[in-house]
């Protein structure tokens, strides 16, 4: 290969999943974002609904799965992710970078591409398919937000299912609670929760795809997924409410 050429999976992106010619604004911003999100996880109070299912994601030997949740919830699920390495499928937009970086400063990393569409025809969908795969053979726990990343809000886009169906690793669904909290004014009202509040995990019944899947089957997969994590959601608010725990 002569030099300066590149593979069809080279990337210009760091070992982070970061630009390293992200504008000065942009890096500057992130590290305040994070640093703000590390000073609220250090007084909130972190409770998963299924201990046994977390502990088997966090303590060696640990059980590599994927993991599915709503892009609302990106605030509030690195608190839950201490305890084994993971990686993000974040878009390739100036948005993307941003959130890219605050990812690298919680202990996470990304894969850029595209969820809605990953068939090689945009966005870097196919890359990243594979790359993803790859980290997952390494022990990496691939993390999806599958209606990101600009929506619809709780729709299910199909990368998740199509790297299930690679990769053969289940699929857990993930929903989110934060006993007080304030909303971002984004497209789609990102939770961040408030210092000392309560913060809830709960996890669905883990989805599994078989290898080979025509389009009636990804579409059931996909329908299936989308009702699993609004229900781990339900379960989470349900833990918060008065008289729920």
């Amino acid at each position: 290969m002569n030099e300066g050429e590149r593979t069809p999976d080279s990337s210009p992106y760091d070992g982070r999943g970061c630009d390293p010619h992200a504008p000065l604004l942009t890096r500057l911003g992130a590290a305040g974002i994070a640093g703000l999100l590390r000073a609220i996880y250090a007084t909130v109070r972190a409770v998963s609904l299924q201990p046994e299912v977390h502990r088997g994601f966090n303590d060696p030997p640990r059980n590599v799965s994927i993991g599915a949740f709503w892009h609302h919830h990106v605030g509030i699920a690195p608190h839950f992710s201490t305890g084994f390495p993971w990686a993000s499928l974040v878009s390739r937009s100036s948005d993307g970078e941003l959130l890219a970086r605050v990812m690298a400063h919680l202990g996470g990393r990304s894969v850029r591409g595209s969820s809605g569409r990953m068939d090689g025809r945009n966005k870097g969908g196919a890359s990243a398919l594979r790359q993803l795969a790859r980290l997952a053979g390494d022990g990496v726990f691939p993390i999806f937000t599958p209606d990101g990343p600009n929506g619809p809000p709780e729709k299910v886009k199909p990368g998740v299912i199509f790297l299930g169906s690679l990769t053969g690793l289940p699929i857990y669904p993930a929903g989110f609670a934060a006993s007080r909290c304030a909303r971002l004014p984004t497209w789609d009202k990102t939770i961040i929760p408030l210092p000392f509040s309560k913060v809830v995990i709960s996890y669905g019944e883990p989805l599994i795809v078989p290898p080979s899947i025509d389009d009636a089957a990804l579409e059931t997969h996909r329908k299936e997924l989308e009702l699993r994590i609004l229900a781990a959601n339900e379960a989470a608010r349900a833990s918060i409410r008065p008289g729920g725990e």
